[in-house]
Order: structure tokens, then C-alpha cells, then sequence
């Protein structure tokens, strides 16, 4: 007598079953690269805004340093005096382009303000120029800041 052997009605499915996990785990790997990925390119933003940024502030700063003392203290001056700073809303600049050629801006004010220096032997005239620079990463405003001091 022979006997055969009959695969129990339970071992059917079990072919479906791996093929769903497996494709339930390759969903989930997926999904972890696709945020870490999403991570890395976030902290490469941060890092172009950054540079974007402190390279805008630095020419600020030449800017201030090589502008003729005349002119900074002149009733024209691009740094107005820190009480008229409240009523100047500022200006917008272009800091430069992200990948694909997504303009960034931000909002730049300069103002000055006049140093006091007590000793009377020693005629001097001490401004201190302030360049204050605005800008948003996704939702949050930032600001950066640079002061010079001008001494005539």
C-alpha cells in the first residue's frame, strides 16, 4: 500500500503571508532611508543659509569699514541713527540662490549710534554702525547680527 502525502490545508497560504511581510518590511526600510535622506538634506540647508548669511554680514562689514567717515555721518547715511530706525521697515536683500535657483532673501537694517568716550584730552569721535539681518529657515525667523566701530 502506498501512501501519499497531502499538504495540510494550513501550508496553502503560508506563500502569501511571507510575501506580505516581507513587502510590509520593505515598505518600513524604505520609509527609514527616506527620512534619514530628509535629515541629511535638512542639515545641508541649515548649512547653506549659514554661509548665505554670515558671507552677507561680511560685506556688511566691509562695507562699513572702507565707506568715507563723511558719509557715515552725513544726515544721507545708509546707517540712519538708532532713532529713526524705528520707522524705516527695513530693506529686502537678496542673499543668494539655494540649488534649482530658489532665490533667498532676508531684511536688512543698519543703524548708528554714538559712542561716549570720557576722556577730555583725547578729541575723538566714536560711531558704532549696527547691520541687523532677518530671515526665515521653513517656519522660524532668524537674526544675525554685526556691529563696527568707526573711530575718527
Amino acid at each position: 500500500m502506498k501512501v501519499r502525502f497531502h499538504p495540510s490545508r494550513s501550508r496553502k497560504g503560508s506563500l502569501l503571508i511571507e510575501v506580505s511581510l516581507a513587502l510590509g518590511l520593505t515598505v518600513m526600510l524604505a520609509l527609514e532611508l527616506m527620512r534619514a535622506s530628509m535629515l541629511a538634506l535638512s542639515g545641508n540647508q541649515w548649512s547653506i543659509m549659514q554661509t548665505l548669511t554670515d558671507a552677507y554680514l561680511t560685506r556688511e562689514t566691509a562695507l562699513a569699514n572702507r565707506m568715507a567717515f563723511a558719509d557715515v555721518t552725513s544726515a544721507n547715511s545708509v546707517w540712519p541713527d538708532l532713532t529713526e530706525v524705528d520707522t524705516l521697515e527695513g530693506e529686502t536683500v537678496t542673499l543668494g540662490k539655494l540649488p534649482g535657483g530658489v532665490p533667498v532673501t532676508a531684511n536688512l537694517k543698519r543703524c548708528r549710534t554714538a559712542e561716549v568716550l570720557q576722556d577730555n584730552d583725547l578729541p575723538m569721535t566714536i560711531w558704532k554702525l549696527h547691520s541687523v539681518l532677518t530671515y526665515n529657515i521653513g517656519e522660524k525667523e532668524y537674526t544675525k547680527s554685526r556691529s563696527i566701530l568707526r573711530v575718527q
